[in-house]
């Protein structure tokens, strides 16, 4: 099956930052950047990444270069993400919440980075990295002398805007390689196809490191709002909820879990400021639209909640969808929607053969928002860039290792990973129709479902419950499961807790909860 994205024209000229100085021409004074108490002009931020991207190119950083940032939630951040990307390079976001250890590791893979920029706050989480330390402080001077007009570099659709890290399944992080137009196109789908304009600011709220931030930075700019910096190297809802109430926040992308957390806090607080919040973006992780539904239903919200699927290797997003019919979703899978612009999602089987509607396989996507690929890549992780054969010539795929289906209206549903399936007294399953399943009982919120060794070694599926009511009886819970799960379905513990651990992207964090079983 195919679910074929619609064809877009775009312009010739797919560089990201360009989008970004057309604004600076048309409204220099408009506000492009906030953050705590002071405020930049769309002509101040230019001046400054102008100066920036002039001093890097004095050091010798051009097209191919590869530039880490290791900075909090302050102007120099996306001012240096400008400054590098009008200087013809590729910036990699650093996490500062990451441990010193992760920032070497992800740093030893890639040995285009010969430079990385720190602060005096995060100085010391790259002392023991590769490349020459930059500190934004020192740098005060210097830039003072460089000039403030566009730098004039041949930039073009192909080169490299940005490099993400992901997860290695051999523990190793994997560099992906974003390219201009892969970029373009999303930011350019975003703005048309929900009419984001000059009003539609945004609100770092997720963590540098992950993929959504790249778009939750760059997306306002883009269409010539301002983005608004979150103070906080930790992500602190009731701050956040200040700024979107202060700020009139339009635009939010984050994972579910963070939103989550922001809904609890308008509820405390008995406020409304995120139910004006014109597009909220969220992906990363299974969305439970019990979690949303109350507070999205209610009279006078005006905030539109877009389902999201995609991965890195393909620029972020691949499909979208509008959550409005919140009963279809009870208990079932929910839909991620059609494709964005300019891309193709296939889902084949085994043989990389299309599967019929309905059925599921892999979810392989094509088309402009495929990235360049990994680099420093091992040739196992090549592999998952492929090409199929068709009329027109060889069609690049990237196969994501996600298992989904098409419905017949023609969207996608995620179900899970190809990897995530376990074989449970010699029964193979996967882990998402299990949480697929116990969701649906009416007195479960939210579950996740692990499935770890007993002391004999033999798998066992836990699951982690967050109760629809304030008790839960785990003994009447897996009774009623009984009636619509196959026994080796059913987990074998259940863990009743308040609200899931979140790792520094914002996501459940299933590892502390695996650890919480072992411990």
């Amino acid at each position: 099956m195919v679910l074929k994205g619609r064809h877009v024209l775009l312009p010739e000229d797919l560089v990201v930052h360009r989008a970004f100085e057309s604004h600076v021409r048309l409204a220099p004074d408009r506000i492009a950047l906030t953050c705590s108490g002071s405020e930049l002009t769309y002509a101040e931020l230019n001046d400054r990444a102008n100066r920036f991207a002039h001093h890097l190119i004095s050091r010798g950083v051009g097209r191919g270069s590869v530039i880490g940032v290791c900075l909090d939630r302050i102007p120099e951040l996306v001012v240096s993400i400008l400054g590098i990307m009008k200087a013809g390079a590729a910036y990699v976001p650093l996490d500062p919440t990451y441990p010193a250890e992760r920032l070497r590791l992800m740093t030893s893979q890639l040995p285009q980075n010969k430079l990385n920029i720190a602060s005096a706050d995060t100085y010391d989480l790259l002392e023991e990295t590769t490349g020459e330390l930059i500190l934004i402080e020192e740098l005060a001077d210097a830039l003072v002398a460089e000039p403030t007009s566009n730098p004039k570099v041949d930039v073009g659709n192909k080169d490299l805007c940005y490099v993400v890290f992901t997860s290695g399944s051999t523990g190793t992080p994997k560099a992906t390689a974003i390219r201009h137009e892969g970029w373009y196109n999303l930011l350019q789908w975003l703005r048309l196809e929900y009419q984001l304009d000059d009003a539609a600011s945004g609100l770092t709220v997720s963590s540098f490191g992950f993929d959504i931030s790249q778009r939750g930075l760059m997306a306002p700019l883009f269409c010539g709002a301002a983005i608004h910096l979150l103070p906080s190297r930790m992500f602190d809802p009731a701050m956040a909820y200040q700024i979107i109430e202060k700020r009139r926040v339009r635009q939010l992308h984050c994972a579910p879990s963070t939103l989550y957390v922001l809904i609890e806090h308008e509820l405390a607080v008995g406020g409304s400021a995120l139910t004006r919040v014109g597009h909220v973006f969220i992906g990363g992780e299974p969305l439970s639209v019990s979690r949303v539904e109350e507070w999205a239903t209610q009279e006078n919200n005006t905030c539109a909640l877009l389902h999201q699927y995609g991965v890195a290797e393909c620029t972020d997003v691949a499909s979208s969808h509008s959550l409005n019919d919140y009963s279809r979703y009870q208990g079932v899978a929910t839909p991620a929607g059609p494709p964005v612009y300019n891309t193709d999602i296939r889902i084949l089987d085994d043989c990389l053969s299309e599967v019929p509607d309905g059925v599921p396989g892999e979810i392989c996507i094509s088309g402009l928002s495929v990235s360049a690929g990994y680099l420093n890549a091992s040739p196992t992780d090549i592999r998952r860039f492929t090409e199929l054969p068709s009329e027109d010539g060889p069609t690049r795929i990237y196969r994501t290792g996600d298992r989904g289906y098409v419905t017949a209206d023609g969207e996608l549903v995620v179900v899970g990973r190809v990897d995530d399936q376990v074989k449970i007294r010699g029964m193979r399953m996967d882990l998402g129709d299990v949480e697929h399943g116990v969701r649906s009982h009416e007195l479960v919120e939210d579950v996740v479902v692990l499935g770890l060794p007993d002391q004999s070694g033999e798998l066992r599926l836990v699951a982690y419950v967050l109760p629809a009511a304030s008790s839960l009886d785990t003994r009447s819970l897996y009774a009623d499961l009984t009636r619509v799960l196959p026994h080796n379905m059913i987990p074998q513990r259940f863990f009743v807790l308040e609200s899931f651990p979140l790792n520094p992207n914002g996501k459940t964090d299933r590892r502390a909860l695996a650890a919480m079983t072992t411990a």
